[in-house]
């Protein structure tokens, strides 16, 4: 009896998430906050040498994939779920895969160009 009940509530069209989205949301958990808290407490209130410290950081490789990393990553898994909410509320737009990776890819190449051509 139960487990009819659980097969009904579960989507079987629904699958599950690819492990690159499963990434996606894990480093979205991790270091958004970690990245929120830097932005918001400590660059604002920082004195002038750790404004200048952080403008020589932007300088090295490692500190521009991170960025890239940390603006992409969590554009996929946020237009993933913004995806499943409109599943969940049954609505399904046109070429709905399209519009939200294609998005997704838009906004990757774009903090790609800015960090890394410019």
């Amino acid at each position: 009896m139960m487990k009819n009940k659980q097969r009904q509530l579960t989507n079987p069209n629904q699958s599950d998430p690819s492990l690159f989205l499963k990434l996606c949301g894990f480093w979205a958990a991790i270091f958004a906050p970690a990245m929120i808290v830097i932005i918001a407490f400590i660059i604002p209130f920082g004195d002038v040498m750790t404004r200048s410290y952080i403008l020589k950081l932007m300088g090295m490789p490692a500190v521009k994939l991170f960025l890239f990393l940390m603006i992409s990553l969590p554009i996929w898994y946020g237009l993933y779920r913004v995806l499943a909410v409109l599943h969940y509320f049954n609505l399904y737009p046109h070429r709905e895969k399209l519009l939200t990776y294609g998005l997704a890819l838009a906004w990757t190449l774009h903090a790609g160009y800015i960090l890394f051509m410019s």
